[in-house]
């Protein structure tokens, strides 16, 4: 059976995830912890992209829920793991939506050999589309001696709420605190 194509960029947060993931294998987590909601989560990749960047087994997506009980999408969080990913799914962000709000810029840090190596950083375009903010966040992991770029892009409503009282009033808040320097 012939995997169908979706757009993650595309999606309202309107459509069902159980529809979207139904011929994909995927996790329920009752907290993904980037934004304390429940989430689907899947690392079976076949048929997706986001616009034009293909994401490849090294990805990972999650449909981010307002709660366990209802289960209506408000966010979605893409991984890309590999600096191939990264660097096609940066260039692609950077390109369309132009010029982001800087969360966390990045510095450049040495190792305990003085060698230097980049940090992290975290980018934010609000309102890509009416009540949906857009996050980029690049980090580098260090894998046989050399740093391997990872990001991770998430789309959230605007007005979700944490799952839990907190001391941010949204989601979105709890991502730019997390983010924040």
């Amino acid at each position: 059976m012939a995997q169908e194509k979706v757009d993650l960029e595309k999606l309202t947060f309107k459509e069902d995830p159980h529809v979207i993931l139904k011929n994909h294998k995927r996790t329920a987590d009752p907290v993904e912890p980037l934004t304390t909601l429940p989430a689907y989560t899947t690392y079976d990749m076949a048929g997706f992209s986001f616009g034009p960047v293909a994401l490849t087994e090294h990805c990972y997506v999650a449909f981010i829920l307002n709660s366990i009980a209802e289960k209506k999408q408000v966010g979605l969080l893409v991984g890309f793991e590999t600096a191939p990913e990264s660097k096609a799914i940066n260039k692609y962000i950077f390109q369309k939506y132009g010029k982001p709000v800087i969360i966390a810029a990045e510095k450049q840090l040495t190792d305990k050999n003085n060698k230097p190596y980049p940090g992290s950083s975290a980018y934010m375009w609000r309102n890509v589309r009416p009540g949906v903010t857009m996050v980029l966040s690049k980090s580098y992991v260090s894998e046989n001696g050399k740093q391997t770029e990872n990001t991770e892009l998430v789309l959230i409503n605007n007005d979700a709420k944490p799952s839990y009282v907190s001391s941010v009033k949204t989601v979105l808040d709890k991502i730019i605190k997390t983010y924040t320097p």
